[in-house]
């Protein structure tokens, strides 16, 4: 099957990629990939749909997002247990990340959410997740010479542009036949560089009656020591009685992650009496973020990688394959390499 564009990946990078270039006519499209449209944005839930993550939106940014319901609520913030919550909330891993995106949430004074920000964001780029043209299947390998892309049920596809959004590291697992040792062993140095902390998630959809506030408030709960495994707790209202809760606990080589960690975290909740006996758990998810805080890598270095990925058609986009954190208002409006479509 020869395609113009082939992307790999199916969260937010891939979808401004592919409407990028479903914008323009006579362009062959297609995403490539085995998890659901849309990654982090997703929602899940078997009662009650939610983002599969925590993701915030600064209220001066909100304005960006036309027709899409946010609530912004003033952020209330409560210690647990003090201790070095940072170096937790990196899994005590010994290397810098670029941001700390959970703890930045208790610098700010109000945070903006949304339960429908998924099913926004498709709107906004004129999407149709059913729509959409793709293979539910991961990448077996990537010819970077003839430039074609084989599937894992035997799919062979030729380029060519690929738009490579998938995690850095993985890259050098896939690419095969470069005549180009030099290309090899820079991707090869680079991968070795690469850190990064994961993040465990355990949500919920709560009914209690609590006394009633003047103003709803997100809460954020910081755990700092060992004695707990949860280091943050986010409990976003929705509704006069029922409540969203994330509860999240960071794992790397340094620190394991626990086997029955679901378990793990509904006793602490309890212990924290963030869950109480009159709490009732309408729904509940497990969710794993492997890639959930990066290292961070020279700017050069990257480039590099990027320059020579581009003589070979091969385009990094996104925050896993450009290894940047971006927030989701800088990515939704960040155009594409020029030349790229």
């Amino acid at each position: 099957m020869k395609m113009n564009v082939v992307i790999v990946g199916s969260g937010i990078a891939a979808l401004k990629t592919y409407t990028t270039a479903y914008n323009r006519k006579n362009i062959d499209t297609l995403i490539v990939d085995v998890n659901s449209i849309g990654g982090l944005l997703a929602s899940i839930g078997l009662i009650y749909k939610y983002p599969i993550a925590p993701i915030f939106i600064d209220q001066d940014a909100v304005t960006l997002f036309h027709n899409c319901n946010f609530a912004c609520h003033p952020i209330e913030v409560h210690i647990l247990k003090e201790g070095n919550i940072l170096d937790k909330v990196k899994g005590f891993a010994p290397f810098d990340v670029q941001r700390l995106w959970l703890y930045e949430l208790a610098k700010k004074k109000i945070a903006c959410f949304s339960l429908q920000l998924y099913e926004c964001i498709l709107k906004m780029l004129n999407l149709n997740a059913g729509t959409i043209r793709r293979v539910h299947d991961s990448i077996r390998k990537i010819d970077v010479v003839n430039q074609i892309v084989t599937t894992s049920q035997g799919f062979i596809l030729k380029y060519e542009n690929l738009i490579y959004t998938w995690p850095l590291d993985l890259l050098i697992k896939t690419i095969t036949n470069t005549k180009s040792s030099s290309m090899l062993t820079l991707l090869n140095s680079v991968t070795a560089r690469l850190k990064y902390v994961s993040i465990y998630i355990r949500s919920y959809v709560i009914y209690e009656r609590i006394p009633e506030e003047k103003e709803q408030k997100l809460k954020l709960y910081f755990h700092g020591t060992r004695a707990s495994r949860v280091h943050t707790i986010i409990k976003i209202p929705m509704g006069k009685y029922k409540a969203l809760l994330y509860a999240l606990t960071s794992y790397s080589e340094y620190y394991p992650l626990l086997p029955g960690i679901g378990d793990k975290i509904h006793s602490e909740l309890r212990k924290h009496r963030i869950i109480t006996s009159s709490t009732q758990v309408l729904d509940y998810n497990d969710v794993n973020v492997v890639y959930g805080f990066l290292n961070i890598l020279p700017r050069e270095v990257l480039k590099e990688v990027c320059e020579e990925l581009r003589k070979h058609n091969i385009v990094l986009f996104g925050r896993v394959a450009e290894w940047k954190e971006y927030d989701v208002p800088s990515l939704l409006f960040k155009g594409l390499p020029q030349n790229t479509i």
